[in-house]
C-alpha cells in the first residue's frame, strides 16, 4: 500500500488576489510620484534653455556692445510667441526656416550665439515641428525675456499670469526669463528667479 504523497505548493485564490491588491496599492503610490518628477525634470530642462538664451543675449552684447531687441534706452520684455523667428534668426545668424546665413537683428557679422535644437521649437498636432516657433519642454510657447535696455543692472519683469509670482522687487540682473503657466497645456509658470 503505497500511497503517493502529492506536495501541492500553489497560491489560492485569495493569496493571488492579496498579492494583485498589494501591486496596486504600490503602483496607485508610485504613478503620481513619477509623474511628479518628471515635471520636475521638464522645468530643469525648460530653465536651462531659457538660461541658454540669457546667455546668448549677453554674448551678443559682449560681441556688438549693445544688447538685441532694445531701441530707445528702455527696458524690454521680448515675447517668444509673437517675435520668435526675429529671436531665432538674430541668435543663430541663420534663416528659420531654410537654415541659410541671414544678418538680422543687428547681428551684422551672421554670429551664431545660440544653436537651437529640435526640442526647443513647437511641435505642431501632426507631431511636425514649426522651426518659426520656440516652446518649452511642455509645448508650451509664452516664453518672455525681460532685457536691461537702461542699463541701471535692475530688472522688474511684467509677469502677468499668477504663475511664476511677480518678484516684489526688482532682480539684480541685465536679462532674465520666464515662462508664463499655460493652463489649456496643463503646463506650470517657472522663471529663472524662482
Amino acid at each position: 500500500m503505497n500511497k503517493l504523497q502529492r506536495n501541492t505548493s500553489a497560491f489560492t485564490l485569495i493569496e493571488l488576489l492579496m498579492v494583485i491588491a498589494i501591486i496596486g496599492i504600490l503602483a496607485g503610490i508610485l504613478i503620481p510620484t513619477v509623474g511628479s518628477v518628471k515635471k520636475q525634470a521638464n522645468i530643469a530642462a525648460s530653465k536651462s534653455q531659457l538660461s541658454n538664451y540669457v546667455t546668448a543675449i549677453q554674448l551678443f552684447k559682449g560681441e556688438y556692445s549693445y544688447y538685441p531687441f532694445v531701441t530707445g534706452g528702455s527696458d524690454r520684455t521680448v515675447d517668444l510667441s509673437s517675435e520668435s523667428t526675429l529671436f531665432i534668426e538674430t541668435l543663430s545668424g541663420r534663416n528659420a526656416t531654410s537654415g541659410t546665413s541671414k544678418a538680422e537683428g543687428g547681428n551684422r557679422r551672421r554670429i551664431g550665439f545660440h544653436s537651437f535644437s529640435e526640442s526647443e521649437f513647437l511641435l505642431n498636432d501632426d507631431d511636425s515641428v514649426s522651426l518659426t516657433q520656440l516652446a518649452d519642454r511642455f509645448n508650451n510657447t509664452t516664453i518672455k525675456i525681460r532685457i536691461d535696455g537702461d542699463g541701471t543692472g535692475f530688472i522688474t519683469p511684467d509677469v502677468s499670469g499668477q504663475r511664476p509670482a511677480k518678484p516684489s522687487n526688482p532682480i539684480r540682473t541685465d536679462v532674465t526669463a520666464w515662462t508664463e503657466a499655460n493652463t489649456s497645456l496643463g503646463s506650470p509658470g517657472y522663471a529663472l528667479w524662482d
